[in-house]
Formats: C-alpha cells, sequence, structure tokens
C-alpha cells in the first residue's frame, strides 16, 4: 500500500530525501575554549522573553564546532554551519571569518602640507 502524503514538492523525490532544516542553519558567534584537539565551543547569545514578565533575557548556549586545523584561539569570530554529526555532541563545522571591532589602519598624514594655517 502507497502512502500518498508526499504530495508536494517533494514527491518526486526517493522517500530517503529529506528536506534541509532550515532552523540554525549557519551561526557567527566568538570562540569560547578551544576545547579539544579538533574542536572548538562557541558560544551562542539570543535574547528571548522571559516566561513570566515579557521583558527580553539574554540566553546563552554553547556549541561544540569542529575544527580540523587546530586554528582558532579564545575570542576569534568563527561563522559555523551545520553538517553531518561528526561526534555525539559535535553537529557543526566552523569557518572563519573577517575579525569583528579592529580598529583600521589610521593614514599617515604628513606633519607639514606646505600650506599656511588659517587663524
Amino acid at each position: 500500500m502507497v502512502h500518498h502524503c508526499f504530495n508536494n514538492v517533494y514527491s518526486n523525490l526517493p522517500l530517503t530525501f529529506l528536506p534541509p532544516i532550515r532552523a540554525m542553519k549557519m551561526l557567527q558567534d566568538p570562540v569560547v575554549c578551544p576545547t579539544n584537539d579538533k574542536t572548538v565551543a562557541v558560544e551562542v547569545v539570543r535574547l528571548a522573553p522571559h516566561p513570566k514578565y515579557k521583558q527580553r533575557v539574554r540566553k546563552k548556549k554553547k556549541f561544540q564546532a569542529h575544527d580540523p586545523d587546530n586554528k582558532f584561539k579564545v575570542d576569534d569570530y568563527v561563522q559555523f554551519e551545520k553538517s553531518r554529526p561528526i561526534s555525539k555532541t559535535k553537529t557543526f563545522i566552523a569557518i572563519p571569518i573577517a575579525a569583528r571591532n579592529v580598529p583600521k589602519p589610521k593614514e599617515v598624514v604628513p606633519p607639514e602640507l606646505g600650506l599656511p594655517l588659517e587663524s
């Protein structure tokens, strides 16, 4: 007996196909701890309403991400992407991104421009 519950977009695909998970596909947050070999802990901070008082409260959660080259240090910003399970707790892969809040190099201005100063 064939069930016809897949009569939508996925009807012509094999039954082993699952649609991609859209929630928490990619996140960008700082590394909290380079825990073990090839693993980093990344802390995600989000704002959620308090159940009783409805004020927005910070909620923190740590995720383990795969770092194959051991190149991330504490406070490095990484983008981590959902992937297949790598171990019991690791389902993300850490990807390097440009650092945040890095001061831009100042332009060197020559002290004398050869122009008289006006007062």
